[in-house]
Protein backbone atom coordinates (compact mmCIF):
# COMPACT_ATOMS: atom_id res chain seq x y z
CA UNK A 1 0.00 0.00 0.00
CA UNK A 2 1.20 3.29 -0.91
CA UNK A 3 0.63 6.24 1.19
CA UNK A 4 1.39 9.92 1.97
CA UNK A 5 3.00 10.38 5.16
CA UNK A 6 3.99 14.61 7.55
CA UNK A 7 2.88 17.79 6.06
CA UNK A 8 4.22 19.18 3.03
CA UNK A 9 7.18 22.42 3.90
CA UNK A 10 8.21 25.42 1.82
CA UNK A 11 12.07 24.95 1.91
CA UNK A 12 14.85 26.90 -0.11
CA UNK A 13 14.87 24.49 -3.05
CA UNK A 14 11.10 24.25 -2.81
CA UNK A 15 8.67 22.17 -1.41
CA UNK A 16 9.65 19.40 1.16
CA UNK A 17 7.82 16.20 1.33
CA UNK A 18 7.20 12.43 2.34
CA UNK A 19 5.90 9.36 0.69
CA UNK A 20 5.72 6.10 1.80
CA UNK A 21 6.75 3.00 -0.61
CA UNK A 22 6.42 -0.61 0.72
CA UNK A 23 6.79 0.80 4.40
CA UNK A 24 9.95 2.98 3.47
CA UNK A 25 9.25 6.84 4.21
CA UNK A 26 11.47 8.72 1.69
CA UNK A 27 11.97 12.21 1.86
CA UNK A 28 11.31 14.22 -1.46
CA UNK A 29 11.76 17.85 -2.67
CA UNK A 30 10.03 19.25 -5.71
CA UNK A 31 12.10 21.86 -6.86
CA UNK A 32 11.14 25.26 -7.45
CA UNK A 33 12.20 24.94 -11.36
CA UNK A 34 9.46 22.13 -11.27
CA UNK A 35 6.96 23.74 -9.56
CA UNK A 36 7.05 26.95 -11.68
CA UNK A 37 7.40 24.54 -14.98
CA UNK A 38 3.94 22.93 -13.05
CA UNK A 39 2.20 26.58 -12.76
CA UNK A 40 2.93 27.61 -16.32
CA UNK A 41 0.96 24.29 -17.05
CA UNK A 42 -2.15 25.69 -14.97
CA UNK A 43 -1.32 29.22 -16.65
CA UNK A 44 -2.25 30.92 -12.59
CA UNK A 45 0.17 33.42 -10.48
CA UNK A 46 -0.41 30.72 -7.33
CA UNK A 47 2.47 30.65 -4.98
CA UNK A 48 4.96 27.31 -4.88
CA UNK A 49 2.58 25.86 -2.12
CA UNK A 50 -0.69 26.45 -3.79
CA UNK A 51 1.23 24.83 -6.98
CA UNK A 52 2.10 21.81 -4.85
CA UNK A 53 -1.42 21.33 -3.67
CA UNK A 54 -2.86 21.58 -7.29
CA UNK A 55 -0.92 18.79 -8.67
CA UNK A 56 0.01 17.15 -5.47
CA UNK A 57 -1.10 13.69 -6.75
CA UNK A 58 0.39 14.20 -9.59
CA UNK A 59 4.37 15.26 -7.74
CA UNK A 60 3.65 12.01 -5.19
CA UNK A 61 2.92 9.87 -7.98
CA UNK A 62 6.10 10.79 -9.64
CA UNK A 63 7.59 10.29 -6.50
CA UNK A 64 6.82 6.78 -5.95
CA UNK A 65 7.68 5.68 -9.09
CA UNK A 66 11.58 7.47 -8.58
CA UNK A 67 11.38 5.42 -5.44
CA UNK A 68 10.46 2.23 -6.75
CA UNK A 69 13.06 3.05 -9.94
CA UNK A 70 15.83 2.86 -6.87
CA UNK A 71 16.79 6.60 -8.10
CA UNK A 72 19.33 7.75 -4.97
CA UNK A 73 19.11 10.93 -3.18
CA UNK A 74 18.66 12.61 0.13
CA UNK A 75 16.16 14.11 -0.42
CA UNK A 76 15.01 12.93 -3.85
CA UNK A 77 14.94 15.35 -5.68
CA UNK A 78 12.00 16.26 -8.33
CA UNK A 79 13.23 18.74 -11.31
CA UNK A 80 11.31 19.82 -14.24
CA UNK A 81 12.46 17.01 -16.36
CA UNK A 82 10.25 14.38 -14.06
CA UNK A 83 6.97 16.72 -15.53
CA UNK A 84 7.30 17.30 -18.95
Amino acid sequence: MNKTTADPQIADEGVKFTVEVGFVDRECIVSKNALAHLRRLKGGQQDFMETYRSFEDQIHSVARRLVVAGVSGTPLVLGAAYFV
